[in-house]
């Protein structure tokens, strides 16, 4: 997808969104332009890293439990699909490396036009600040998100309107639900009233089916209308290597 923009510099992979602060511990979301993932189709993917950490040691240490994926049961090796010594631990590497120069929100439209996006491959995308979250959204053709501090992040409702709740118990389904928010669901179980995720009972990329929007549909002109609340929830089941280890989770309550 060169442009103007990509050339003048330098075509670069992809580009660092923003840097700061979680539990004391900095961090950097990066932005990458190209995927092999055949899940996702081609979306522009963002991932969230701590900066002085490389992934596989954060999840060895269980430090991700404690930032980049607070609040998410799986972290720290317990059932989460990444391979953090793939993707992530590249991207980390890349980005110490220089690879990705820092994209200011006034080009947002020169990379994230007429490209669908991929909040949070990798980390919770309520690390993104709102207005920067928006921002994109509005300069994308769509996007997918979902984020595990729902139930403690002051903003959750805001972050709603464009992020999937992620649970994983019938507990948490069902607060998620009763605060009012859709819900993508990981458990063996499938709850009355979810549609199971499309990739995997159709064969269909999240770029074309883009359901996990949170409340708006990412369809323009998405922005100022009403949340539509008669979308469903989405329920998968736990899939990777360590899938055993997140269904015996998901079980727990």
């Amino acid at each position: 997808m060169p442009n103007e923009f990509l050339r003048n510099a330098g075509n670069p992979s992809g580009f660092t969104l923003h840097r700061g602060s979680v539990a004391g511990e900095p961090f950097v979301c990066v932005a990458t332009l190209e995927t092999d993932n055949r899940k996702t189709g081609d979306m522009v993917q963002i991932w969230f890293l701590l900066e002085n950490v490389n992934p596989v040691a954060a999840v060895l240490a269980r430090m991700d439990a404690r930032t980049i994926c607070r609040e998410c049961p799986f972290a720290g090796g317990a059932g989460c699909y990444v391979n953090v010594g793939q993707a992530p631990l590249s991207i980390w590497r890349a980005f110490h490396a220089g690879s990705y120069p820092t994209l200011a929100p006034a080009d947002f439209g020169h990379v994230f036009a007429g490209r669908k996006v991929r909040f949070g491959a990798y980390g919770n995308p309520t690390l993104l600040p709102l207005p920067i979250v928006e921002r994109i959204a509005r300069a994308s053709a769509g996007w997918t998100g979902y984020f595990h501090d729902w139930k403690t992040n002051p903003h959750a409702t805001e972050y709603g309107r464009f992020f999937m709740a992620s649970t994983e118990t019938r507990d948490s389904f069902r607060a998620a639900v009763a605060a009012g928010f859709r819900v993508f669901h990981v458990s063996p179980e499938k709850p009355d009233g979810t549609v199971e995720c499309l990739s995997d009972a159709a064969g269909m990329t999240c770029e074309k089916c883009r359901l996990c929007d949170g409340r708006f549909r990412s369809v323009a002109p998405a922005f100022g209308q009403q949340p539509n609340r008669t979308l469903p929830s989405v329920w998968i089941n736990p899939h990777g290597s360590k899938a055993g280890r997140a269904s015996a989770v998901a079980m727990s309550n």
